[in-house]
């Protein structure tokens, strides 16, 4: 996992990230946003509507849930049968 994120920047390139609603109760926090961006091996853009889920405790962060549209970024990066973008 932190090869992959490492390596993102080389492989995405995010154009806006924009965080829509935020919902809290007690100690958690969810935030509902969407991000928009580009894969480079294939030129082609994406929309990723993402969840943050983040529990907070004594003041501090102790844990956050990434969840991603994960289908989004695999369309975008999919080459068409001949290889290419």
């Amino acid at each position: 996992m932190i090869n992959f994120l490492q390596k993102a920047p080389e492989t995405v390139e995010i154009s806006t990230s924009e965080r829509r609603e935020f919902l809290t109760q007690g100690d958690r926090i969810v935030v509902l946003g969407v991000a928009t961006g580009r894969v480079k091996a294939t030129n082609k853009t994406f929309e990723d509507h993402f969840v943050f889920s983040i529990t907070v405790r004594n003041g501090k962060v102790s844990n956050i849930r990434e969840y991603i549209d994960t289908q989004a970024l695999a369309r975008a990066s999919q080459m068409d049968a001949s290889g290419l973008a």
